[in-house]
């Protein structure tokens, strides 16, 4: 019988419910989120990471979108 291996997990950010670790032994990070977990190949998380960011600049975008067409609509009813 092999002698299973012993994960040795590194905290690189945490808060609120959420942290993520690295795992030494398996090469992977895992996202927690609350009771979720995520094991993820640095490549994966990487994109992950690339996804989110992208998703953030989107995000602010489109919110600065609404907020101009709210004010262009508020400036239109003034007489």
């Amino acid at each position: 019988m092999t002698k299973a291996k012993q994960c040795s997990r590194i905290l690189l950010a945490g808060v609120d419910g959420c942290r993520v670790l690295y795992c030494e032994t398996c090469g992977v990070t895992e996202l927690e989120i609350g009771a979720m977990s995520l094991r993820l190949e640095l490549g994966a998380f990487n994109s992950l990471g690339e996804l989110i960011k992208e998703a953030k600049v989107q995000l602010a975008a489109f919110k600065v979108e609404q907020a101009n067409h709210q004010f262009a609509a508020g400036v239109k009813n003034v007489h």
